[in-house]
């Protein structure tokens, strides 16, 4: 059963006004230079007491880091969600924090270049080096790359590209409420963008097309990672609610996972909006406990 929280958390979410914007091509259009004129969402005081907190910079796109004040070998790349438009929000440092204190992995946060100013192209060309600095710091078994939203679709996408290169792999993938297909097409989108308060299809779709570029294409990899290959891929744990306007692309994904016979593990929460994990009700707190439990699946098998 849906607890109380949740479904008060539903009724409060339309007064964020997300869902106006994310209806709309002229509003999210609209939104976009208020966005930008906003300082980027850096980690808070209270964290910089808990955890070894760095910023640094690539390209002028700022790039956070969140360890534990002992050190740590193991990395989560975490790439936030946002429709590719918006840019980390505060919201996430408190899931980014609790992954640092269950898992004692270094978490770090880029901010890569959103859309409409920059495509998929540009977006992963910056992204690349970030990972190939991991890579050679850490090393890729010692890598989860975990991403929401639009996030989860960027971090399917790079791993395919990764693949594709012949590059060394992260060892595990975990996908919130992953926006998998930005053409937005799916039979089920208009039913479900009626339970959804957060996401609609109008402005989503103008989003996925900026994020195309010139070419336009939606529905190719890695613009749309649900349609790329999965062969070759680390195991993916994928997150899902059933009212959630992107349900459609994590089943597709699953039902594509179990054709291959590729390992994928998928929680699908009844009743739960487009990436309840960040909120702080039952559900999102079960949903962090199964994401550490997912990451620290290897030291506990190591410890029997």
């Amino acid at each position: 059963m849906t607890s109380i929280r949740a479904r008060l958390l539903a009724k409060a979410l339309p007064l964020t006004g997300l869902k106006a914007v994310f209806s709309d091509e002229a509003k999210l259009r609209a939104s976009i230079p208020k966005a930008r004129a906003k300082k980027v969402a850096a980690p808070g005081k209270a964290l910089h007491r808990k955890f070894k907190v760095t910023e640094t910079a690539k390209n002028g796109y700022p790039i956070f880091t969140l360890a534990p004040k002992s050190g740590s070998h193991r990395r989560i790349l975490y790439i936030h969600g946002g429709a590719y438009v918006l840019d980390i929000q505060p919201g996430y440092w408190t899931l980014l924090a609790e992954m640092v204190h269950r898992t004692d992995a270094t978490v770090v946060a880029p901010c890569y270049p959103l859309t409409p100013e920059h495509d998929w192209q540009q977006s992963y060309d910056w992204m690349m080096p970030v990972y190939d600095a991991l890579v050679e710091e850490v090393g890729a078994d010692n890598i989860t790359i975990m991403g929401d939203s639009a996030g989860a679709g960027f971090a399917l996408g790079l791993t395919q590209m990764l693949r594709d290169q012949g590059k060394a792999m992260p060892h595990k993938m975990i996908l919130l409420s992953p926006w998998l297909d930005v053409s937005m097409t799916d039979p089920m989108q208009p039913a479900l963008s009626k339970k959804d308060r957060i996401l609609g299809i109008g402005g989503l779709r103008a989003a996925g097309e900026w994020w195309a570029g010139e070419s336009g294409a939606v529905d190719i990899p890695p613009v749309s990672p649900l349609f790329g290959a999965l062969e070759g891929l680390p195991p993916i744990a994928v997150f899902t609610g059933t009212f959630d306007l992107l349900w459609p692309d994590a089943r597709k994904l699953k039902e594509k996972a179990e054709a291959a016979d590729m390992p994928l593990d998928y929680f699908e929460f009844p009743a739960m909006q487009h990436v309840w994990m960040l909120f702080p009700i039952p559900e999102g707190k079960k949903a962090r406990k199964q994401i550490a439990d997912f990451i620290n699946a290897d030291l506990e098998a190591a410890a029997v």
